[in-house]
């Protein structure tokens, strides 16, 4: 999903000189709570109603206007705009072509909008697309990687025993198992499919060895012991990482997590 799908191109401008009186009428009179502040031609800035709210209304909008705001192109995807705002905690990106042209606006809530269509309604968790982003964006930039492929041991057994909605169950609590084992910074994970989850960490070894252990430790879910395989492609370690691709890399794993279905246990 590129941005240029989600972004407003409806965008209102003020030059810098003008007071934040008038930046507050032109909003209403526009129904926007920003403004592209443009000078000679050249973007210069932008101001939100916050700027607004929290500037006395005699000040010129050069004093309230964020000078730095971030830009992004129409070609770049949701999930980097994403990063973009969480990085900066900021509200809103400006889109602008390769001529530094304005094309347009596009906000946090509507990348959180997108974003959720992307999340899965049973564990909370993102599906396949986010992990293929950051493992993509990791290995274009040249930065190592752990992926994990994680495949919960005899599910279909689980469903013919207990029936699919306790089986939902399962997956709902052994994801939050999983969620437990990621730390705030550099781990992602998601829900890839069925019974199937991927971690991606950059934390070290022993971070991801503890990942491991609690993942193949059988789990008492509502009275059925649960457990898992995984597959482990250490992106420090193994030669040509950066050559594969990574729908090769998440293959390779889960092969290794079927070998290690057959081995019970598994360990690189």
């Amino acid at each position: 999903m590129k941005i240029s799908e989600i972004m407003t191109t409806a965008v209102c401008s003020i030059t810098s000189d003008k007071s934040v009186s008038h930046a507050a009428e032109q909003m209403n009179e526009y129904s926007t709570n920003s403004l592209v502040v443009v000078d000679y031609g050249e973007l210069t800035g932008i101001v939100t109603s916050r700027h607004v709210a929290s500037a006395h209304p005699n000040r010129i909008v050069a004093d309230a206007m964020d000078v730095s705001p971030n830009r992004i192109s129409p070609e770049q995807n949701i999930w980097y705009a994403h990063s973009l705002l969480l990085e900066s905690d900021k509200d809103l990106l400006i889109v602008m072509d390769h001529q530094e042209e304005v094309l347009g606006i596009v906000t946090r809530e509507a990348i959180q909008i997108k974003l959720a269509e992307y999340l899965d309604p049973l564990t909370g968790l993102y599906r396949a697309p986010y992990i293929h982003y950051i493992g993509e964006k990791m290995l274009a930039e040249n930065k190592p990687f752990h992926l994990l492929f994680i495949d919960v041991n005899d599910f279909g057994q689980i469903n013919k025993q207990f029936g699919h909605p306790f089986g939902d169950d399962v997956i709902r609590s052994f994801s939050a198992v999983l969620s437990s084992l990621v730390v705030e910074q550099g781990d992602h994970l998601c829900r890839y499919a069925g019974d199937e989850f991927i971690l991606i960490t950059s934390g070290p070894e022993s971070h991801v060895q503890q990942c491991i252990e609690t993942i193949v430790s059988p789990t008492e879910i509502y009275h059925v012991t649960v457990s898992a395989a995984v597959g482990y492609m250490n992106g420090y370690r193994e030669p040509n990482f950066f050559a594969r691709p990574l729908r090769e890399l998440i293959a390779n794993a889960s092969l290794l997590s079927t070998e290690a279905k057959k081995k019970s246990l598994f360990r690189c």
